[in-house]
C-alpha cells in the first residue's frame, strides 16, 4: 500500500496522523528493534506441526493506539507472530497466557506494568520489554526500554533477504479470551486467514490476482470501536488497510465513551464504524438520540462477536439514513462464516462454509435434520 499511496493516511489516533509511509517507516524500526533482541523464525516453516509454531511470539499487552498496530505489522515483517493479551486479565491469567504463549517480547502500556512485574520474573526467556508511556505517568519498569526510544535507534532498511523470506505459511495467532475453557491461541496461516478471516476477495467473490491489484482498492476510514485485544477490532483494522483505507482511533480508549466515538467520526469523516453488540450499540444509540452529530458520510456499522438486537439494528437505520449495519458470525477458528445485512434476523452463510455429517464424512445439505459440525 505504501508503494501506491504513499502519502494518504494510514492511521489516525488523537493528534497524530500517520501516512502510509510514515507507518511503514515506523513498523519497519519495530521489526529492526525486535529482531535486534534475537526475536524472528526458529524453524523452517515445513517443520512444524500444525498445531506448532516454528516462529518466536511478542505479546501485545496494550490499550487501542497507533503502537498496537505499528508492533502488529513490525511483528510480522521480523516473521515474529504477535499474539493479543486481554488487559483485564489479573496477574494469575496474566501469567498462564504469557507462559502458554511463550512469549520472548512484551509490548505494554505503563498502566499494566504492575501486574506484568508479578509475573516477568516467572517467564522463561522474554529477551525483549517495550514500554509504551501513558496517562498513568509510571515509571520505566527494570529491564524495560521506552518504545519510542527504542524505534528511534533503530533503522528503516529491513535485513537482507528478510522480505523475500516472507510467507504466506508465516503464522497470525489469536488468542481466545477463555469464555470456553481456558485461553487458547488459534494458529493461521497468513494467506489463509486474510481471505478467511478478513474476507480480502474481490466484490462478488474470487481471489485477487496480485498484490498491485489489491493496493488498488477503493479508499474508506474505519473506526474500530472495541479494544484490538479482541480478534473483532484488529480483524476490522487490517481488512480496512487492506483495501486501501484509514484506520482511525477514537481518543478515550480506557473505557467507551460514547460522545468521543461519535466526535471522532464526525471530525475524521469516518465511512465505517465496528462494534461488538448490544453492549456498544446501547450507548452509542443513547448519544446518537441527542441530535449533536452530523455523520453524512458513515455507511456502515459492523457488528460481531456479539448478539445485536432486532430493536437495536432498527434504531441505527433510523437514527443514520443510508447506513448499512452489517452483522457477521464467525469464530476465531474458523473466521468470517455467515453474515446479515439490513434490519432482518437470519444470516446468510458465505460460499465457503458448509455443514459437516457428525462423522465428518459427507457435507449436510438444507433438507438434511442430523444436527452436523
Amino acid at each position: 500500500m505504501a508503494a501506491v499511496a504513499a502519502e494518504r493516511d494510514c492511521l489516525v489516533f488523537r493528534d497524530r496522523r500517520l501516512s502510509w509511509a510514515e507507518f511503514t517507516e515506523r513498523s519497519r524500526r519495530l521489526a529492526n528493534v525486535v529482531l535486534g533482541a534475537g526475536l524472528g523464525a526458529r524453524r523452517p516453516l515445513t517443520e512444524p506441526a500444525g498445531w506448532e509454531s516454528g516462529q518466536d511470539h511478542l505479546a501485545l499487552y496494550l490499550l487501542n493506539g497507533s503502537e498496537y498496530l505499528e508492533a502488529m505489522i513490525g511483528a510480522f515483517k521480523a516473521r515474529v507472530a504477535p499474539v493479543n493479551i486481554n488487559y483485564r486479565y489479573v496477574a494469575e491469567e496474566l501469567g498462564y497466557v504469557l507462559r502458554d504463549a511463550s512469549v520472548r517480547g512484551i509490548v505494554v502500556h505503563s498502566r499494566f506494568t504492575p501486574t506484568l512485574a508479578e509475573v516477568l520474573g516467572d517467564l522463561d526467556d522474554v529477551w525483549l520489554v517495550l514500554q509504551v508511556p501513558d496517562e498513568s505517568g509510571l515509571p520505566l519498569m527494570e529491564g524495560a526500554c521506552w518504545y519510542d526510544e527504542a524505534l528511534a535507534s533503530a533503522t528503516t532498511e529491513l535485513p537482507a533477504g528478510l522480505a523475500e523470506a516472507w510467507s504466506g505459511d508465516d503464522l497470525y495467532i489469536l488468542y481466545t479470551g477463555g469464555t470456553t475453557g481456558m485461553p487458547k491461541g488459534v494458529l493461521w496461516r497468513q494467506a489463509d486467514f486474510l481471505v478467511a478471516a478478513l474476507g480480502v476477495r474481490r466484490r462478488g467473490g474470487g481471489d485477487w490476482g496480485s498484490y498491485e491489484e489489491l493496493a488498488e482498492g477503493a479508499r474508506r476510514g474505519t473506526l474500530p470501536c472495541a479494544p484490538f485485544m479482541h480478534g473483532a477490532a484488529h480483524w476490522n483494522a487490517l481488512s480496512a488497510w487492506a483495501s486501501g483505507g484509514t484506520v482511525v482511533v477514537q481518543s478515550v480508549v480506557d473505557r467507551l465513551d460514547a460522545a468521543d466515538v461519535w466526535q471522532t467520526c464526525e471530525r475524521e469523516q469516518v465511512t465505517a464504524l465496528q462494534i461488538v453488540g448490544d453492549a456498544f450499540a446501547r450507548p452509542l444509540l443513547d448519544e446518537l438520540r441527542t441530535g449533536r452529530y452530523e455523520l453524512g458520510r458513515l455507511r456502515h456499522l459492523l457488528t460481531g462477536g456479539a448478539v445485536l438486537s432486532p430493536a437495536s439494528k432498527a434504531a441505527f437505520v433510523e437514527l443514520l439514513p443510508g447506513v448499512t449495519v452489517v452483522d457477521v458470525l464467525g469464530s476465531s477458528e474458523a473466521g468470517r462464516q455467515a453474515m446479515q445485512q439490513g434490519t432482518g434476523s437470519g444470516f446468510v452463510p458465505d460460499a465457503r462454509s458448509a455443514v459437516l455429517s457428525e462423522g465428518l464424512d459427507r457435507l449436510l445439505g438444507p433438507a438434511d435434520d442430523e444436527v452436523g459440525w
